[in-house]
């Protein structure tokens, strides 16, 4: 007698009856040996390689200066004496024209909104970008099509005691950074 895989029973007819959990077993396996799919398709993703870096030059790579020339201390409120900062952009390779401007400099104690200091510990140099007053050391977005319009005007610490000895000339470093977004 043959040696059967399952266990069986033979009936009367001489055919073989497999066990029902038996065929649920083998049904199940071999669903889990077929390789049959739902659905497929294929997926193409492309791209752009961009191989030169964007490159942007402000105001020709010079130094600028702004010079306020004699300025009355009873003037000085953050308004008055206001001159505006050459900004010249030129970038090349620019994928996206939204980029970022960042006024970077020491900032005074006494404007609580990001004035720049001077030699002067009681003057300071606020910023305005398209005539809104914008804090030193922090990113402002901008587009390469609308440059924005830069400004700078001196302040005074309204808490401080000024006597003659604080005239004289004051000067601010800052540095003009552009990103890319």
């Amino acid at each position: 007698m043959e040696q059967l895989l399952c266990p069986s029973i033979i009936n009367k007819e001489n055919t073989m009856i497999l066990y029902p959990k038996r065929i649920i077993y083998l049904l199940f396996l071999g669903l889990l040996i077929s390789n049959s799919y739902a659905a497929s398709y294929n997926l193409t993703i492309k791209g752009n390689l961009k191989i030169e870096s964007p490159v942007c030059l402000l105001n020709t790579n010079s130094p600028k200066s702004v010079s306020f020339g004699d300025v009355l201390l009873t003037r000085l409120n953050g308004a008055n004496y206001k001159q505006t900062i050459p900004f010249e952009l030129t970038c090349h390779n620019i994928l996206k024209n939204n980029l970022k401007l960042k006024v970077i400099g020491n900032p005074t104690r006494f404007n609580s909104y990001g004035g720049l200091s001077t030699s002067n510990s009681k003057i300071g140099i606020v910023f305005y970008i398209d005539s809104i007053q914008q804090p030193i050391n922090t990113l402002l977005d901008f587009n390469y099509n609308h440059l924005p319009n830069i400004e700078v005007a001196p302040i005074k610490d309204m808490s401080a005691n000024f006597s003659d000895t604080d005239g004289g000339q004051f000067s601010a470093t800052a540095m003009l950074q552009i990103e890319y977004q």
